[in-house]
């Protein structure tokens, strides 16, 4: 049964014409029946061109805080867009933007704006190379820092018995054209293993420039981090003189106002924010403290964008956090996002229906096995065949979840009881259909 009705299907007709596989992002081709093209969103609900309306869940895989059409947002870019957006100068929305995301998070002494997470974190890693005058890189496998070729090694959904031991992991591109060179400018490790870490650093400590870590597993399941992790890592990078990066492009403003630092008592050298920084506007961040920032200000690593700092991207991101520093959508994103994830359990529990609900209530992710996983290779144990048709279920039912379980459930601020109670029915439904 496909998820397009008759108006939707004709405009993906038309997008298959203009577009490679009708689309602009490889993850957003589902198949010719049933990847969802979408006309409208309001609130917390996203409408395909039949008027089907569901509750989302996929909030640009993120970005949407506040709710699809924020109408503080989108009349300041309104504002902005009117009194021109791209000047290639300092501007004064910039200027207020920066100083409000120094308000909200207060460990960050100065940053620079550029507009895709992507963007960010190849910044983050060439200053932290530049400052340390180091080439290799650490990431943990599972984790996801965008689509540049530095970075796209051991990813979420790829075939964790090619990694080799976690003693010593294989790195394994994600992508085809990515120059094999580049192979010994990274290593990867297993998230929450501090003594992998440990034993890397003694053996390569002097040719590490940065550690890179999401500090939760924003694209498997939502795993968190283990008590002392995030905190080891800050230990050996002041040991070793390297650079700690925190990617927050999926954590940042959504999981606290002040970003991981503020949740989990760990404060990195440099982190890159994208996503809820401008509820769904591109914008993104690099922000650092201590002497790092020096890289850029005393010249010679490059960093530039013509695009970045606009006036639009500027304008959402002090919407944005300018509501969020009420405290409010942080309130309501905790109030349901319990709500939610502990009727899963629930639902899941009367079911018989081993897992867990991990991760934070503005982003969790749904694990169907024996043993909660606390890293990418214990996510080989989970049951993707009855995941993907229970979430297909919900989506026919107007509920929409990603059907891959390594991407979390998104929520907004927007998000209300109603969505909760309807949700929740559709997973019980959608889980019992499953389930034969």
């Amino acid at each position: 049964m496909s998820l397009q009705g008759p108006e939707t299907a004709k405009l993906f007709d038309r997008a298959m014409g203009a577009m490679v596989n009708g689309v602009s992002s490889g993850w957003r081709y589902w198949g010719r029946d049933d990847t969802i093209v979408l006309a409208r969103g309001e609130g917390s609900h996203v409408y395909d061109a039949d008027g089907k309306r569901y509750i989302d869940y996929h909030m640009g895989f993120g970005p949407v805080i506040l709710g699809h059409g924020d109408p503080h947002v989108t009349e300041a870019v309104a504002r902005a867009a009117a009194e021109g957006i791209t000047f290639a100068f300092t501007q004064e929305r910039e200027v207020v933007a920066a100083e409000k995301i120094k308000e909200a998070v207060p460990w960050i002494e100065r940053l620079r704006f550029t507009n895709t997470g992507t963007e960010a974190t190849m910044h983050a890693a060439r200053l932290a190379r530049g400052f340390s005058g180091r080439d290799v890189l650490v990431k943990f496998e599972g984790q996801y820092h965008g689509a540049h070729d530095y970075v796209m090694y051991s990813a979420p959904g790829m075939d964790t018995e090619m990694m080799g031991s976690p003693y010593r992991p294989i790195p394994i591109p994600m992508s085809s054209g990515m120059p094999g060179v580049i192979n010994d400018l990274i290593i990867t490790l297993p998230y929450n293993d501090l003594e992998a870490v440990r034993r890397t650093f003694r053996n390569d400590g002097h040719r590490i420039a940065a550690i890179l870590v999401e500090p939760m597993m924003g694209n498997s399941m939502g795993i968190m981090p283990k008590e002392g992790f995030l905190q080891g890592l800050r230990s050996v990078c002041d040991e070793y003189g390297t650079v700690l990066i925190f990617d927050e492009v999926k954590t940042g403003f959504r999981i606290a106002t002040g970003g991981a630092a503020e949740v989990f008592g760990v404060v990195p050298d440099v982190a890159t924010f994208a996503k809820a920084l401008g509820n769904g506007v591109p914008v993104a961040a690099i922000a650092g403290r201590g002497e790092v920032l020096e890289g850029w200000a005393k010249g010679g690593i490059t960093q530039a964008g013509t695009y970045s700092g606009n006036a639009i991207s500027a304008a959402a991101a002090t919407a944005t956090v300018e509501q969020l520093l009420t405290g409010e959508p942080m309130a309501r994103l905790q109030k349901i996002g319990t709500a939610l994830m502990d009727g899963v359990r629930g639902i899941m529990a009367e079911a018989g229906v081993a897992g867990a609900v991990m991760g934070h209530p503005s982003m969790f992710g749904i694990y169907f096995g024996d043993e909660p996983p606390t890293d990418l290779r214990g996510t080989a144990t989970h049951n993707e065949d009855l995941y993907e048709a229970t979430m297909m279920g919900m989506i026919r039912r107007g509920v929409l979840p990603s059907p891959d379980a390594h991407e979390p459930w998104f929520l907004s601020a927007a998000h209300d009881e109603d969505d909760v109670a309807q949700t929740l029915q559709a997973f019980g439904d959608s889980l019992d259909e499953a389930l034969g």
